[in-house]
């Protein structure tokens, strides 16, 4: 797009902005696989935390929560970070890929992929399908299983190791190592205490995680499920690989050298003949900037040239744009400011990738470059508008917003369709959702456990004031996340208005932690593991405090 037509849409208002609304739903074919979304809207993924401690296998409470988003008529489902690796998990309570393919060890996989196909979380049957109308861009949803690796930044023993048992990373170089200056003692501690100084991966121990994430696409083929993304963001396995501040190697995977070379072998293998089908979907999800000892631009241009890279194999379908990890939670943290109330994060990253992926030639197969996934920010219909106007992206990905409204499509579709009848612009999500706050909106009583739950949160946070230690940003950015955990599960229970704003993201923090979901006999195990975790906490403060 030239640049005075990109000006002249800047300063049009949202009235003309929102003439672009309609094409949120117009179909896109994805370049290499051939599969057709309904429409653009991308449920981006976010972790669920709903599995047994250390177990991995979806559950009741995931198909109830997928089925809910399958009903919605999403473009593409794409599921929480789903670990090839169960000795390298998150929190301990990741969906995880069976070490051994076997009928038995599918049957749930198949169940969840059905719930998305389907929007019913009741066992499959023969003829259960998604009903659809002749509706334009609303229809069956694409479902993508996200394939991760912990690598380092997976946690002592919740990552399923012993306890201090070091995780495998491609350089040893703690998590948390080059942000200990700015965070202060008390949150170096943190991260000492939870994650260990990693082992440098052997050229074998390389071989075994891809074919780790070769064995999670064939769960995905093999269940039902449309295909895979592959996660190269947020500081998990294969970003550490592409980052020369987790990847200190100085043979072929190193991030000076070849920085891509981890994630070429997991593509390049995924689409060796006869692995997956013709017709499966690769996606990949790329940090936008990655690269501590650089400055902005030249992060940027260094992404930029991945994208270049990616997009002349011609074996993806989409990159997902999106930035940060661990120690810099770009992914998480949403206070940003910028000019524009309808600029997004990430979004002239996504732009300029576009531009880059229109002029590759892919070597690899005679398939179009991938299209572009822009996900951070789209909390309005205007912002969504406006990325499609201004061609920042071929894909809308939608984080918290899906949470909120797992219905989102059905009712921007609804609103749209309505204003058309009407002949009045649509009303509906022109402003950005309420603010989350520490202690939640105050309750309509007094007299309610949510008002004791604020004051006694208010002490709490009187109490912490006092102390002389800062909390690691993950922490305090996580905050957010775990609200949207919380009515995740709301949302899986059936519970008709799940979105609760007297919930403060304090309270939600708590109950992330200590009140696992679904409840289970192993749940005891759990507040065993919470308690020792507060020890050791307690006695790390007592050495740096």
């Amino acid at each position: 797009m030239s640049s005075s037509q990109t000006s002249e849409l800047d300063v049009q208002d949202d009235a003309s902005i929102l003439a672009h609304a309609d094409d949120i739903f117009t179909p896109v074919k994805l370049p290499v696989s051939g599969r057709t979304a309904c429409n653009r809207f991308v449920k981006a993924p976010l972790y669920e935390h709903f599995t047994a401690l250390w177990d991995g296998t979806p559950n009741d409470a995931l198909f109830s929560l997928y089925a809910k988003w399958g009903s919605g008529y999403w473009g593409v489902i794409l599921t929480g970070n789903v670990q090839v690796d169960r000795q390298h998990l998150t929190f301990g309570r990741d969906m995880t890929v069976p070490e051994v393919l076997t009928p038995e060890t599918l049957a749930p996989w198949r169940r969840l992929a059905d719930s998305i196909h389907t929007g019913r979380a009741s066992p499959p049957s023969s003829d259960a399908k998604l009903e659809e109308d002749s509706t334009p861009g609303l229809g069956r949803p694409l479902a993508l299983i996200q394939l991760s690796h912990g690598g380092r930044q997976s946690l002592n023993i919740l990552g399923g190791r012993p306890a201090f048992a070091p995780p495998l990373a491609p350089s040893p170089i703690r998590s948390g190592a080059t942000h200990a200056a700015k965070e202060g003692k008390f949150s170096l501690a943190i991260h000492r205490l939870l994650h260990q100084e990693p082992r440098e991966m052997t050229l074998d121990d390389i071989k075994n995680a891809v074919s780790a994430f070769v064995r999670g696409a064939q769960l995905a083929a093999q269940s039902g499920f449309d295909g895979v993304q592959i996660h190269a963001a947020h500081g998990y396995l294969i970003s550490q690989f592409i980052s020369p501040k987790s990847n200190i190697r100085t043979d072929d995977y190193s991030a000076e050298r070849d920085p891509l070379h981890f994630l070429r072998d997991v593509v390049y293998a995924i689409r060796a003949p006869g692995v997956v089908p013709d017709d499966f979907v690769i996606a990949v999800k790329l940090n936008s900037a990655d690269y501590a000892r650089d400055t902005a631009e030249l992060q940027h241009n260094r992404a930029l040239d991945h994208v270049r890279e990616i997009g002349s194999w011609g074996l993806v379908d989409f990159i997902e744009v999106s930035g940060g990890d661990y120690e810099d939670p770009q992914f998480i943290d949403s206070v940003q400011q910028f000019k524009s109330p309808r600029q997004v994060m990430f979004e002239e990253f996504a732009s300029r990738s576009i531009d880059i992926l229109a002029q590759c030639t892919p070597t690899a197969t005679s398939r179009p470059p991938p299209l572009v996934c822009l996900t951070g920010g789209l909390n309005t219909l205007p912002k969504m508008s406006s990325v499609l106007a201004h061609k920042h992206a071929h894909l809308l990905g939608i984080g918290r917003l899906s949470v909120t409204h797992p219905l989102l499509p059905i009712d921007i579709h609804t609103a749209l369709s309505t204003a058309r009848a009407t002949g009045r612009a649509p009303t509906f999500l022109l402003t950005e959702p309420p603010a989350l706050l520490p202690l939640g909106a105050p309750p309509r009583t007094l007299l309610s456990w949510r008002a004791l739950e604020r004051l006694l949160t208010y002490l709490l946070t009187l109490l912490w004031a006092v102390v002389p230690a800062r909390m690691p940003r993950l922490v305090g950015a996580g905050g957010n996340v775990n609200w949207h955990n919380i009515v995740m599960r709301r949302i899986a229970a059936g519970e008709p208005e799940p979105a609760d704003y007297t919930l403060g993201t304090i309270g939600a923090t708590i109950r992330f932690y200590f009140t696992p979901y679904p409840p289970s006999p192993a749940g005891s195990r759990w507040w065993l593991l919470a308690g020792l975790v507060g020890v050791a906490i307690g006695v790390g403060l007592g050495q740096v405090l």
